[in-house]
């Protein structure tokens, strides 16, 4: 913004102006992180924060309760050890905590002194942080405090790698000095992890724009084929918006005995991939699906995002309805991504697809929570899950992915295929992201919708967004020549339960709503001691997951230490596989719209 000088000044405003020269300039306040980590096998990351320009009696630093992307409330300062302040000449600083996550500093006439304290870290996540013997791993807001009136400052970081450590990966911009970064905001340090450690670096270009891949752990693939692919899927989903908001990405990935998802950030993301991942075909397109779902929220969430998600709140939960949008679409683009750039069939695609409607037609969940209301109760319910989960709850992700295959294909028909869901989210980034500068309102999104597709879907919004009527797949699908169809999944009976003999009993895990053991009465927890008089066996247990319709199968459990017999009919079960197949002569209206919805025109 252009702001013009005055061509006068009134009596007073001179006089100030005249004072204001006559004092002499407040220092700017500046702020520098060092990261140790001395030991560490013993899972501790050491910081201390150098604060200069602070002239105030008393300044509060913070820790985040939370990370952004994952939203749940984890209470980082649990980690917290040995917090210490002292002046810039080393003499002790009287502080006290005054809530869960925030320390007061004392420093009367010291406008610079040092925080310094202790993290430990031992959960390997992509929101968590650790440490052991052979890598560091963290997440700016599980590691790094922050003066809580100047979050918007900046910052340099130095990075100080365990003896024996040669590699630092972040997407913090490098300062001057060895492994030494610089970030504009506490948000953009926040949202950077770093990997540290003796890590392998894999590099290509896509999109004009330099990416790193930090593979930690051991793992067999070949290298060259991973990041070929990676390419492929990273410029498919550029193609999406169409526009390019990095100067660099990173792509920081855990090789495990087990995988464990993702975490988006500004200019990187965090994957967790199973070690032996890449030595299959359908490992390959998981990982490549990971890749395109954690790539796109570059778009979706960090920059087109609801108004909640930013500026964030790092002291309580940050709530939003939109997250079906946030990381629905986001898992929708995600196989979209991989189908347009060749990585599936489309017949592997539409497989895809009927797998997911089957998903959330069959969770129970789905008929009591809405998709607005998933997001809404993330903080309470998605992270969270208990016994009870699948039948009061419904997944943001699962279902947001329906909707916006619904939305796709509607505003493909509506425009008689020359326009699709892409062009919504060109509008979102070209209104709020770069124009406005801020995120968009629920309206906000139903009128992006209604400005591409020339109609407004409110009906829809209103019943089966924030209202759990079933989604019409069937009519959306017909517009791009496709039919839906349905069968029973099983012609067995089902008790509508679950178990598990993994602590050597074989107990009740869940029941699902008005099944028959819900109606009959069995818990979760009973410990089944007899199947029909006859303790459990291989053979009695895969019994009671199918058997005849109408068969009864009578149980003595151990509920609170004492015996119960229950007798329970085998009930229908009532789960539909779905199966999406091209019609026999789709209308020249239905492959455009086809065409369109598969990015292929």
């Amino acid at each position: 913004m252009l702001i013009k000088t005055p061509t006068f000044l009134s009596a007073a405003l001179l006089a100030g102006a005249i004072s204001s020269q006559a004092r002499p300039a407040a220092a700017v306040p500046t702020l520098r992180y060092s990261l140790a980590m001395p030991a560490p096998q013993t899972h501790y990351f050491e910081v201390k924060m150098e604060l200069g320009g602070f002239p105030a009696e008393y300044t509060d630093v913070k820790m985040p309760v939370w990370a952004p992307g994952s939203y749940l409330v984890r209470e980082y300062s649990k980690n917290v050890e040995g917090f210490q302040a002292r002046t810039a000449d080393g003499k002790a600083l009287a502080f006290e905590k005054i809530n869960k996550n925030t320390w007061r500093v004392k420093h009367p006439k010291q406008a610079n002194f040092t925080v310094s304290y202790r993290v430990y870290a031992f959960e390997l996540s992509v929101r968590t942080s650790f440490v052991d013997a052979d890598h560091g791993y963290l997440n700016g807001s599980s590691v790094f405090m922050y003066p809580a009136d100047n979050k918007m400052l900046g910052s340099t970081v130095v990075v100080q790698p365990a003896a024996g450590w040669s590699q630092v990966s972040t997407a913090l911009r490098p300062s001057t000095g060895k492994f030494t970064y610089k970030a504009v905001s506490y948000d953009e340090l926040a949202d950077s992890p770093m990997e540290i450690g003796n890590h392998k670096v894999l590099e290509f270009t896509a999109n004009g724009t330099p990416h790193q891949v930090a593979m930690y752990g051991t793992y067999q693939a070949d290298d060259a084929k991973v990041v070929a692919e990676m390419k492929k899927v990273c410029e498919e989903a550029h193609r999406v918006v169409g526009q390019n908001p990095l100067d660099h990405y990173l792509f920081i990935v855990h090789n495990l005995e087990r995988g464990g998802g993702g975490l988006e950030h500004l200019y990187s993301t965090t994957l967790e991939v199973g070690r032996t991942t890449y030595s299959t075909d359908a490992g390959m397109k998981s990982f490549l699906g990971l890749v395109a779902h954690e790539y796109f929220h570059l778009w979706n969430v960090k920059r087109i995002r609801p108004m909640a998600l930013g500026p964030f709140n790092y002291d309580q939960e940050n709530y939003t309805h939109m997250l079906w949008v946030s990381e629905g679409m986001t898992e929708y683009y995600s196989k979209q991504i991989l189908e347009r750039a060749g990585v599936l069939s489309k017949e592997e695609y539409l497989g895809k697809l009927a797998n997911a409607i089957g998903e959330v037609e069959n969770t129970p969940g789905n008929k009591v929570q809405s998709a607005a209301e998933s997001s809404f109760d993330a903080w309470i319910k998605y992270y969270r899950p208990n016994e009870n989960a699948a039948n009061t709850q419904i997944s943001y992700y699962s279902k947001g992915d329906l909707i916006g295959t619904w939305l796709d294909l509607n505003i493909a028909q509506a425009t008689q295929g020359q326009k699709h869901l892409d062009d919504v989210f060109r509008l979102l980034y070209d209104t709020y992201y770069k124009k406005a500068g801020r995120g968009f309102t629920d309206k906000e999104y139903e009128d992006a919708v209604a400005t591409v597709a020339g109609r407004r879907f409110d009906e829809f919004f209103q019943n089966s967004v924030y209202g759990t009527k079933t989604i019409d797949y069937a009519t959306a699908l017909g517009y791009a020549g496709l039919s839906l169809t349905s069968a029973p999944l099983t012609t067995s009976g089902t008790l509508g339960a679950t178990f598990s003999n993994r602590t050597g009993k074989l107990l009740v895990t869940s029941v699902l709503r008005d099944g028959a053991a819900w109606n009959t009465g069995l818990n979760v927890n009973d410990e089944v001691l007899l199947i029909n008089g006859v303790a459990p066996s291989e053979e009695s247990v895969k019994s009671l997951l199918s058997g005849s319709v109408g068969n009864e199968v009578a149980l003595q459990v151990r509920r609170d230490g004492l015996p119960r017999e229950l007798k329970i009919k085998m009930a229908a079960n009532t789960d539909v596989k779905y199966t999406i197949q091209p019609v026999a002569n789709p209308t020249a209206a239905q492959q455009k719209v086809l065409a369109k919805w598969l990015g292929k025109a």
